[in-house]
């Protein structure tokens, strides 16, 4: 119901934005953060327990190409993005690992694939300006999916068996942000915050923004943001709790029109 409300504010911000002088950006952009933390608890009806860098030793693998639609005006701004990432790993695992209600034991290798992918919807209500400079607000949401197989191998047995785990956690985006225009449109800069708290669950998400533009229609982009989730059970995932932190620099190509 959270999700159907913003989408529709988002769907009615249109209008009003393209009746105001503004811009439309469409970029291509790679971004290949880290990756850290932790299930723990039950998901279906299934035991879960594993970390993610201490247990399954997940580091980066490779990363997809992203794509980003943005609006930018004088009062309102829309952003829809996409982007995915892989990881993988392989360990000799020290303690008991379940997942999905698979349990490895102490000393069994355990060979593990992600893949990460981030859904963006954000509008964002420019309610202080000055020429150049703007400060305002986000309302929207972000989907985050991990994707998980994993493959392990018991020491005592040598029997090999499969496992899979996928978890969705969908966050509104509320906070503050800013920007600034500069050379004539050719400097963009933008930086955000956004917190959640519920029930003893916390969500964290800042980032900042650079574009310049060498030419009218054409620009480069450099940006970076960090995400950190702690999720304690009986709150939004119910018995699953849940710890994650992701932090990266990306880059693009970025088109104006």
């Amino acid at each position: 119901m959270r999700t159907l409300v913003l989408s529709a504010a988002i769907l009615a911000a249109l209008p009003a934005s393209a009746q105001s002088r503004g811009a439309w950006f469409l970029d291509l952009h790679r971004v290949a953060p880290t990756l850290e933390g932790s299930y723990t608890g039950m998901q279906d009806g299934k035991p879960v327990n594993f970390d993610i860098v201490k247990d399954l030793a997940l580091a980066k693998d490779s990363t997809r190409v992203g794509v980003a639609l943005e609006y930018q005006g004088p009062r309102f701004g829309l952003e829809l993005s996409a982007e995915s990432q892989d990881y993988a790993g392989s360990n000799l695992i020290s303690r008991d690992v379940t997942i999905s209600g698979q349990t490895w034991n102490a000393q069994a290798t355990v060979a593990t694939s992600v893949k990460m992918t981030n859904y963006t919807g954000n509008w964002t209500i420019r309610f202080m300006r000055t020429p150049g400079f703007w400060i305002g607000a986000d309302l929207g949401v972000r989907g985050t999916v991990l994707d998980l197989n994993a493959t392990g191998t018991s020491y005592l047995t040598g029997v090999t068996s499969k496992a899979s785990f996928k978890s969705g956690l969908p966050m509104p985006q509320v906070g503050p942000s800013v920007g600034y225009y500069g050379l004539d449109g050719r400097l963009v800069l933008r930086g955000f915050y956004h917190y959640l708290g519920y029930k003893g669950a916390r969500y964290h998400h800042a980032g900042a923004d650079v574009r310049y533009f060498p030419l009218d229609w054409l620009g480069v982009r450099v940006f970076t943001s960090g995400e950190s989730w702690k999720v304690p059970s009986d709150t939004i995932s119910k018995d699953l709790a849940i710890t994650l932190d992701r932090s990266g620099t990306g880059f693009g190509l970025v088109l104006k029109f």
